[in-house]
């Protein structure tokens, strides 16, 4: 746009000069027709032609010097856009790539730390060595200092078939979809991550004394879409994204086993 407002300027002059060059120029035509022969000697005819069109000449060299500049800092001024915009596409790919690769780095180490937890949990055990062998790789992989496994019994309710580092003097209760926290997310069939727990609404018991752990996961173990059972893991540091995605696919995994054993039971 800046060189087309220089462009039109340029040509308007350019059109002005060349007419007022010509009006001038056929003047000097008719004045020299009128004039005697003797009066405009034949050599300074030529010399003043020659003069016009050598004004012309150095003007349409002129116009034309302007359009080539003009023209190279147009091609300029569109080379450097592409060039821009060449660099932004080589950009936005590699940080594409970065991302999968990221991505599939984090997939990578979910499988791992997946098949880390299901390490050594087979259908030769029964309900309470599966519960706490799960337990104790659960606490493995994320710190886990309290666990607790529920599965739903003939009434329906949710009763307790193995613990990890629980001590208590009272017996566990059992409770039924929908009441209380844990019922809750049976009912919901969705994991929940509780921090700031209140103290010593959970106590871990050790040789260095009495603990509070202040963050608690409930996750469902879903089996054809209906609530089998429940597990309330308690850890001292807060279980990321990373570790919420884990336990939602182990949800499932766990209602397969879960429910083949519950048939092989009964």
């Amino acid at each position: 746009m800046k060189k087309l407002r220089l462009i039109i300027p340029v040509l308007i002059l350019f059109a002005v000069q060349q007419a007022l060059t010509a009006k001038i120029f056929f003047k000097m035509l008719e004045l020299a027709n009128t004039v005697q022969e003797n009066l405009l000697p034949k050599h300074e005819k030529f010399f003043a032609m020659g003069s016009f069109i050598a004004i012309m000449v150095i003007s349409l060299v002129f116009v034309l010097m302007i359009f080539r500049y003009a023209s190279r800092k147009k091609v300029e001024y569109i080379e450097k856009p592409v060039k821009e915009k060449d660099k932004s596409k080589s950009e936005r790919r590699r940080r594409n790539l970065e991302e999968q690769k990221r991505l599939s780095e984090i997939e990578r180490q979910r499988n791992r730390t997946i098949n880390n937890i299901m390490n050594g949990l087979n259908s030769k055990l029964d309900e309470k060595e599966f519960s706490e062998k799960l337990l104790s790789n659960i606490a493995k992989q994320f710190d886990l200092v309290q666990g607790i496994v529920f599965l739903r019994n003939e009434k329906g309710l949710f009763s307790k078939v193995g613990t990890y580092a629980f001590y208590s003097e009272d017996e566990v209760p059992d409770f039924e979809e929908g009441v209380g926290i844990a019922g809750q997310v049976a009912a919901n069939k969705e994991l929940i991550n509780i921090t700031n727990l209140p103290d010593r609404y959970l106590t871990v018991l050790s040789g260095l004394g009495n603990a509070a752990p202040t963050n608690l996961i409930i996750f469902p173990i879903i089996s054809q879409n209906k609530t089998i059972g429940i597990v309330e893991i308690a850890t001292f540091k807060k279980i990321e994204k990373f570790g919420e995605n884990v336990l939602k696919i182990l949800s499932r995994r766990l209602g397969e086993i879960f429910e083949e054993k519950l048939k092989t039971a009964t």
